[in-house]
């Protein structure tokens, strides 16, 4: 009987269903991994799985991917009053813009898994694409014509989405201030005072009135509940401890908490140490995936840092810390020049001999903001720090705009968490003074021709 021999196309067969094989296998345990083209971003790279909730259903249009990126963003884009919004390119007169940079498009400047081309603030265009819409921009400012294309964007000078401590307005009602305000003071908070202030007759509860099962350890933890806010608030053992549920996943943590704490979940969920809670990603995905762990960020992070991050990652349970919040919680995870340069700073100088009012890790990236007659903190850590000018208005609370967009745009002084003053002054306050004192020219000249 003759044998059969083996063509050079049987081979193509066979890897061809081995590979078939092993997609079907991935599609069968839900694991999405095999199908990324690219490493992500850094502001997305721990919900990179959750590929529907950008994706749809993976044959959406242009339209739907749009309002995937919206879903998450659209509501900090209002907030800063964008300044290059979508509207602004439908009208008719910018549309010869967009045959060059379809501009109404996120993913015409974000695309995802490219990391080849990606930039700062995940931009995969050059760093010159100002130049597609400004490139006269010399002849209408001349103030600009030996700037290049690729200094828009560095700090003090433009943000493209978030131009609202650069704005000429803003830098000329805050220019020549001193480096550091007479009235310089950080918010004081006030939510948990005006509570205590409006049940002034009510005295905190004490450990006899903890209402959990007595144990040697419940004992323990009971004294520290009864020093705590908790108890001076009447927060009771069972509050938290519904049906005497005494192990919680970091996940259940976190919605505990928010029976109280809504607002704070709400901010907590849209940085990156909650971003996998947040209810704007697909059904389930935080179940799939787990709540995000210090080891698999992309900054340095402490080896024995704690396994998931929740809200008791920095707020004990029962003592409920603040100061500890404020620095040691902090350090306890980040590992980076930046962070390790905290407690050589003037900034933790101030923290050490005054920590209500000193100034921690937590007053610039959990920074106290004023909402009504509340002052409440932002959980949500990304909300000033990229790009770093989105810093200005804690720094503002201290010190002048010159001194502080000097310090933002000056990398070393990042890098050693602000040791020194800026080595340099920012140019863009140069331009400032030059442009008020054209617009003095240009009044008293008007003002003696009347």
């Amino acid at each position: 009987m003759k044998s059969y021999q083996f063509k050079f196309w049987h081979y193509g067969v066979l890897l061809t269903l081995a590979i078939g094989s092993a997609v079907a296998y991935n599609l069968n345990v839900d694991d999405k991994s095999l199908f990324i083209s690219g490493d992500a971003t850094h502001g997305h790279h721990q919900i990179e799985l959750a590929c529907t909730s950008c994706h749809t259903d993976g044959f959406a249009g242009e339209d739907a991917v749009q309002q995937a990126c919206l879903n998450c963003h659209a509501e900090e884009l209002e907030l800063v009053d964008d300044s290059h919004p979508r509207q602004k390119f439908l009208d008719p007169r910018n549309a010869v813009l967009l045959e060059t940079l379809d501009a109404r498009l996120c993913v015409s400047c974000h695309t995802e898994h490219k990391p080849q081309i990606t930039g700062e603030m995940g931009v995969t265009l050059a760093g010159d694409f100002c130049f597609h819409c400004h490139s006269d921009i010399a002849e209408e400012r001349s103030s600009h014509k030996d700037l290049g294309f690729e200094t828009c964007a560095s700090a003090g000078c433009h943000n493209y989405h978030d131009n609202g401590s650069l704005y000429e307005d803003f830098l000329i009602a805050h220019v020549d201030q001193p480096d550091l305000l007479e009235t310089a003071k950080l918010p004081a908070r006030t939510a948990v005072q005006s509570w205590l202030n409006e049940h002034s007759d009510k005295a905190p509860l004490k450990v006899s009135e903890a209402d959990i099962s007595s144990s040697s350890q419940t004992a323990e933890i009971a004294t520290v509940w009864a020093q705590s806010i908790h108890a001076q608030t009447e927060v009771n053992c069972s509050s938290c401890h519904v049906d005497r549920q005494m192990q919680f996943s970091s996940v259940e943590i976190v919605e505990q908490c928010a029976s109280c704490h809504s607002d704070q979940k709400e901010s907590f969920t849209q940085g990156k140490h909650g971003m996998r809670m947040s209810n704007k990603l697909e059904e389930g995905f935080i179940q799939q995936v787990g709540a995000i762990s210090p080891q698999q960020a992309r900054l340095p992070m402490n080896t024995s840092a704690t396994d998931e991050l929740s809200c008791v990652s920095c707020h004990g349970p029962h003592e409920v810390n603040l100061q500890f919040a404020a620095v040691e919680a902090c350090l306890g995870c980040h590992s980076d020049e930046h962070s390790l340069s905290y407690k050589e700073s003037p900034h933790f100088d101030t923290w050490n001999s005054n920590p209500e009012g000193g100034v921690s890790c937590a007053s610039c990236h959990l920074p106290r903001e004023t909402h009504g007659e509340q002052v409440v903190v932002n959980h949500n850590q990304n909300h000033n720090l990229r790009p770093n000018e989105k810093m200005m208005p804690v720094c503002l609370s201290c010190h002048g705009a010159e001194f502080s967009l000097a310090a933002l745009a000056d990398k070393t002084l990042i890098n050693n968490n602000f040791k020194h003053k800026p080595a340099e002054k920012h140019e863009t306050f140069e331009l400032i003074r030059e442009r008020i004192a054209r617009i003095t020219k240009s009044k008293n000249k008007q003002n003696q021709s009347q």
